[in-house]
């Protein structure tokens, strides 16, 4: 995983069993509540290869914490498997998402 204060990547599989869902959180939780970071915050799951409701679980409260520090969280070329998580627990609405790559 990669982040800066605008960017935050994940890459491979976020679930229970792979270590990274405490490490995510972290980097979601920095890069929303540091109030010298930009207002809009984007999430690179373009490299994001299976998310769980571990991962969905971060993904929310992520989104909770921006929207109540006034930023913007972007979910940025989200897979197929991720949109259909979405879907199904009706959490896609709550998402601001963006099919471009990141720079």
């Amino acid at each position: 995983m990669d982040a800066r204060p605008d960017l935050v990547r994940v890459r491979g599989e976020l679930d229970l069993d792979t270590g990274r869902a405490a490490e995510l959180d972290a980097a979601l939780r920095r890069a929303v509540t540091n109030p010298d970071n930009p207002t809009e915050i984007t999430v690179d799951v373009s490299e994001l290869t299976f998310c769980d409701s571990t991962g969905l679980n971060i993904l929310l409260h992520a989104q909770l914490a921006a929207l109540s520090h006034s930023r913007t969280l972007r979910l940025q070329t989200p897979n197929p498997q991720l949109l259909e998580l979405l879907h199904r627990t009706g959490a896609l609405p709550l998402f601001t998402l963006d099919p471009s790559p990141a720079p």
